[in-house]
């Protein structure tokens, strides 16, 4: 079979994350790029000897390729994967799949209407930690899901940021650009549809005007239920209680977390971010380890058992006390095309599909709007 032609869309901090991925998959070839910014464009041309274009029209129209991974703002990313969907092209798209429910609508229907994958990039459930965590509880032997908790403690508003990454209204702000890895994992491990969000958010940063903490009480069909809790202040990281791994799989240096450090006091101008990220992303995307990827601490409780991660698989807890149980590497970014190349040569619906990030979009917005109503909303009503 030809390898799939796969074009970039978005040449930031997130791109620059990816790209390495394109070496590691076999069957996948990059064969394109789309940027904006003039001196992006550049740099991928020269650092790849590919063609980069300013729209994804202008791409399509001069380009053959089969798909295109989109890594842009939030509020791009309907607009971008209609301009891939309707042109007949397959399309990866980062969480969270649209900012609304009638986006996300719009893009499962273009999808179908081109008989096209369309598939939510960068959700946690491509972890293998986190599918060791939901194979043990298919196998019947712990029971029932009955309770999840996941706690994440990080410095997601210390870190450079654009205005419009920290604006809610335009999909910024953490519960949207957070919030689906966590709500991803527990729909995911719970096995069932959520039904209802109870939640709070807070904003207490002065120097912020946008979410910087949430705590979410979710029901699911039934009767399991997951709290779910996220602090983005910066001044502790749950890597501290999970043996030093983070989301990359290394072990990160716990000492240098105690050195003082300035705060950050406002969103960057698009060139300070960029040259930031410039200089940061390549040398994160090599900090990815051998290790197991922990998106802060998880433990699931089931009728008959709990169960954890380990820093190299999981914890299984039982009657008959604790075992391990052995994960397989994590293939990082990687996921997103082997998901792909995999479904369109079985001619099967990839996962996680546009359904899946619609439905984790409609729970992160339920939390948002539970916090303003302070009660409870339903799901899936």
């Amino acid at each position: 079979m030809a390898d799939l032609k796969v074009a970039i869309v978005g040449l930031g901090a997130a791109a620059a994350l990816v790209l390495p991925s394109f070496k590691e998959v076999e069957g996948v070839r990059l064969v394109s790029a789309v940027d904006t910014r003039p001196e992006a464009r550049q740099q991928f041309e020269q650092s790849h000897g590919l063609p980069a274009f300013e729209s994804i029209a202008a791409m399509c129209d001069a380009v053959d390729l089969d798909a295109v991974w989109i890594e842009t703002p939030n509020h791009l990313h309907c607009e971008h994967a209609l301009a891939a969907l309707e042109r007949g092209k397959h399309v990866i798209c980062a969480k969270p799949l649209g900012v609304t429910m009638a986006e996300c609508e719009a893009m499962i229907a273009a999808a179908r209407r081109a008989g096209v994958q369309l598939l939510q990039g960068h959700s946690k459930v491509m972890d293998t930690p986190v599918q060791a965590i939901r194979n043990v509880i298919a196998s019947g032997e712990l029971g029932k899901v009955i309770q999840i908790n996941i706690w994440l403690f990080n410095d997601w508003l210390q870190r450079p940021r654009l205005a419009d990454e920290l604006d809610p209204n335009v999909g910024g702000g953490i519960v949207l650009r957070q919030g689906p890895h966590q709500i991803d994992i527990v729909r995911y491990i719970a096995g069932a549809p959520a039904r209802s969000v109870r939640a709070m958010t807070g904003s207490w940063d002065p120097h912020f005007q946008t979410e910087g903490n949430y705590t979410a009480l979710i029901t699911f069909e039934g009767g399991a239920a997951a709290t779910v809790s996220l602090n983005g202040y910066g001044y502790f990281n749950s890597t501290e209680l999970t043996w030093g791994y983070g989301v990359t799989g290394r072990p990160k240096d716990q000492a240098s977390r105690r050195e003082p450090a300035p705060r950050r006091t406002g969103a960057l101008d698009p060139s300070e971010k960029y040259g930031a990220a410039a200089k940061t992303a390549p040398a994160f995307a090599m900090r990815h380890g051998t290790g197991m990827p922990f998106f802060g601490l998880t433990v699931v409780s089931c009728e008959r058992g709990v169960i954890r991660q380990s820093p190299e698989g999981l914890y299984v807890y039982t009657d008959a006390g604790c075992r391990e149980v052995m994960v397989p590497p994590n293939p990082g970014r990687s996921a997103e095309l082997i998901e792909l190349r995999d479904a369109v040569a079985s001619e099967q619906t990839a996962f996680p599909d546009g359904i899946w990030g619609r439905d984790t979009l409609e729970v992160c917005l339920a939390i948002r709007e539970s916090a303003r109503l302070r009660q409870t909303v339903a799901i899936g009503a």
